[in-house]
């Protein structure tokens, strides 16, 4: 069944019918896994590339729960100095024609890529937001889309992403004064609709549609492969670069 961008540009997200290779998918847990494993042990420069659960606000939790949650990745970025797996994942067709179909245009680049981790239990709640204005790694305009790859599925209980449609469906400029005046919509929790979805789907993000998830409640690992991907005509304005900043998605 072909990409739906019908569904998509009403919706402002679309799981997507392709999916990666099962071979790949296996190898890409495997080595968030390892990533996990050696993070105490890792250089300055390598845990410079790593948001750990510890240290973000608002974590208010007990004595014990801060004792589980320890060297907990939160998010692993540039995640392709890690693993040449995620190299592989920029190669992969499914990636490639999702992001050609979405946004209408063969000369696409790579932004950023990262993995965002929910672990069992402990793994935090994501606020609602867009992702267009962002203050990393953004274009002056909306023209560009998030892959989001699922790699254990997402249920409620795992902290599955929620999306409330139709709420991309306004002028960018409207995004950057919402932004700038800090007058973002807060739907409630239960808002919109829960994605589930099988391990290893693909999901589509429009950039301005309004999407978070709650906590990991569950006892299973909750790991998205997030790829921003935009035209090579509409360079970033933020300052920050990666390594695959600029890739041609060939």
């Amino acid at each position: 069944m072909p990409i739906d961008p019908d569904f998509f540009h009403a919706q402002g997200y679309v799981q997507l019918s392709e999916s990666i290779d099962t071979a790949l998918a296996d190898r890409l847990r495997a080595a968030v896994d390892a990533i996990q494993a050696r993070a105490s042990r890792m250089s300055e420069a390598e845990r410079a590339r790593l948001v750990f659960e510890r240290d973000l606000p608002d974590r208010r939790c007990s004595e014990l729960q801060s004792q589980a949650v320890a060297d907990a990745i939160f998010i692993i970025g540039e995640p392709c100095t890690f693993d040449p797996a995620f190299d592989a994942l920029l190669r992969c067709p499914a990636i490639r024609d999702a992001a050609r179909t979405l946004l209408a245009s063969d000369a696409l680049v790579v932004h950023f890529m990262n993995v965002t981790i929910k672990h069992p239990r402990f793994g935090r709640s994501i606020g609602w937001h867009r992702d267009f204005p962002n203050d990393y790694m953004c274009p002056a305009s909306s023209r560009f889309v998030r892959l989001m790859l699922c790699l254990d599925g997402m249920e409620d209980a795992m902290g599955a992403t929620r999306f409330l449609p139709g709420s991309h469906v306004m002028p960018d400029e409207e995004a950057l004064r919402e932004k700038r005046e800090g007058s973002r919509p807060r739907p409630s929790e239960d808002a919109g609709v829960l994605l589930h979805c099988a391990a290893g789907a693909l999901v589509a993000i429009h950039p301005k549609v309004l999407h978070g998830g709650g906590g990991n409640r569950s006892d299973r690992m909750r790991r998205n492969v997030v790829l921003q991907v935009g035209l090579a005509s509409d360079p970033l304005v933020t300052t920050e670069r990666e390594g695959v900043t600029g890739r041609p998605l060939r």
